[in-house]
């Protein structure tokens, strides 16, 4: 399998989800932002699409238009996608969405991302937590594309959906971990001081970023098998064992979460939120 990843910004990589992606086959990347001319999708099984600080509506970018068109192509042709903030707000407006200003930015926060019990089966969320509580950094949005089904929203906004079972768009930042956060702050002092202060965010960081990660290598992973069944290197039967939905509760107490976290999560199953 080749994965292309279109990486916008030298501190946008795949972070914790590159391994997964790597060891289902070659890696090719693109840096539209350095590299104008687009790609050709032939021989590429997959695109997972990054996250950067351009906005989705900015037209004067040169590379935007080109990208778009292979988002585009990828969906009609039906190659599996998976974008991340920018990357999902990219997806949405290709699928025919609305993208713009964020009613409510979330900006340098982890927050409840609102999973929906339409992701109970998805071949990507399943496994997700309830409640999840990703990192978001974004004052931009999307609008789930017409027929596609949302899989995650808060009062912020859309936070995730999916087109089929091919392509999937997250607003918040499942690539990364604490190295990452630490860095994005420490090249934004300002907008850390104007929300919350660094002390806050550490801790925040400190509570969530464990779940986060074992999520994010799970979606990766899942995302992978669902691309490898896609392109024929996997059976169709691969598909049946991303449905599975473990006990999140369970899983979130082996990877050590935070009592509060837990109880959290307790209050949310008897809401019946999942």
């Amino acid at each position: 399998m080749r994965t292309l990843i279109i990486q916008h910004d030298d501190n946008t990589g795949p972070g914790v989800m590159r391994d997964a992606i790597a060891a289902a086959g070659e890696i090719v990347m693109w840096h539209p932002v350095k590299e104008h001319e687009r790609p050709e999708l032939e021989g590429i099984d997959a695109v997972f699409i990054m996250g950067g600080n351009a906005n989705p509506t900015e037209d004067f970018h040169p590379w935007l238009a080109g990208e778009l068109d292979l988002i585009e192509e990828a969906l009609d042709i039906g190659t599996p996608i998976l974008g991340i903030c920018l990357g999902g707000q990219l997806l949405a407006r290709a699928a025919g969405g609305v993208v713009g200003k964020a009613v409510k930015p979330e900006v340098a926060a982890w927050r409840d991302v609102g999973i929906q019990r339409e992701a109970v089966d998805d071949l990507l969320l399943a496994a997700m937590p309830r409640p999840f509580f990703g990192f978001q950094w974004h004052s931009y949005g999307f609008e789930a594309p017409p027929g596609a089904v949302l899989l995650a929203a808060n009062d912020a906004g859309h936070q995730a959906f999916r087109i089929q079972n091919r392509a999937w768009g997250l607003q918040f930042h499942l690539e990364i971990d604490a190295e990452i956060v630490a860095e994005w702050a420490n090249e934004a002092p300002e907008i850390i001081d104007a929300h919350g202060g660094f002390e806050r965010l550490g801790k925040s960081t400190e509570t969530f970023v464990t779940i986060s990660v074992a999520a994010a290598r799970e979606v990766a992973e899942r995302f992978a098998i669902a691309a490898q069944v896609t392109c024929g290197e996997l059976p169709p039967e691969a598909l049946a064992a991303l449905e599975r939905r473990p006990d999140p509760i369970a899983e979130a107490q082996a990877l050590g979460v935070p009592p509060e976290v837990i109880a959290a999560m307790l209050r949310m199953r008897d809401q019946q939120r999942f």
